[in-house]
């Protein structure tokens, strides 16, 4: 059993995937999520999103930004 939806764990595979530069991994989980409802715009703002935080680590590693929010410790 997972605390995350199937939609989840297949959105967070194939930014995972994306990242990678995994064509075989991209081409399934695309599949998995379109087979679970996700139209085509909803896979894309998922690679948005993958694509918009690469970017933004990237800039936070070159400008050093120190972490002002941590998570909790249990």
């Amino acid at each position: 059993t997972s605390r995350l939806d199937p939609v989840t764990r297949e959105a967070v595979a194939l930014a995972v995937s994306a990242t990678n530069g995994c064509a075989y991994c991209v081409n399934s989980h695309t599949a998995a999520l379109r087979k679970l409802g996700l139209d085509a715009e909803a896979v894309g703002e998922v690679l948005a999103v993958a694509a918009l935080f690469n970017a933004t680590n990237a800039l936070a590693d070159g400008y050093q930004v120190a972490p002002d929010v941590l998570p909790p410790h249990d």
